[in-house]
């Protein structure tokens, strides 16, 4: 019996639908660089058998973050990680508030990245591992269990 409460929501054959980037960033270059992370992280999920609809709002996280590193380095890269002074009574610089940002966003993609299972360290956890066949050696036969 179905419920005429509910209605499917498409998942795009198993592939969480990609957030519309540009009701979350304004500027072109972060939303070039959401839709290239998007698409790095849905592809290496999918590689690795463990990419799910339900995957779609860490996936969306995940993304955000990188973005906001990508932002925020940009501003490090081009003011440093210690700002001058801004006045002249002001001897000593200030740090650079893209850089607790900077490093923020760091480490809220290392978590992201272990619970979707990305991290290196993660992913024999997440997936199964593949096992290779052992390469016959001589010593086999010389070493093979005798029948009592």
């Amino acid at each position: 019996m179905s419920n005429p409460d509910l209605t499917a929501i498409s998942g795009n054959d198993g592939l969480p639908p990609e957030p519309d980037w540009r009701t979350i960033f304004a500027d072109d270059d972060d939303l070039a660089i959401a839709h290239d992370q998007w698409g790095v992280v849905v592809r290496e999920l999918r590689d690795a058998g463990t990419l799910a609809v339900s995957n779609g709002h860490a996936i969306k996280r995940l993304v955000e973050f990188r973005v906001q590193y990508e932002r925020a380095a940009r501003h490090v890269a081009e003011k440093g990680a210690i700002l001058a002074p801004t006045s002249k009574k002001a001897k000593v610089g200030q740090w650079n508030p893209f850089w607790s940002v900077m490093r923020q966003a760091a480490q809220d993609i290392s978590v992201a990245e272990a619970e979707l299972g990305i991290a290196p360290v993660r992913r024999g956890k997440a997936t199964k591992v593949q096992r290779a066949k052992k390469a016959p050696r001589a010593a086999d036969n010389y070493l093979k269990a005798v029948p009592k």
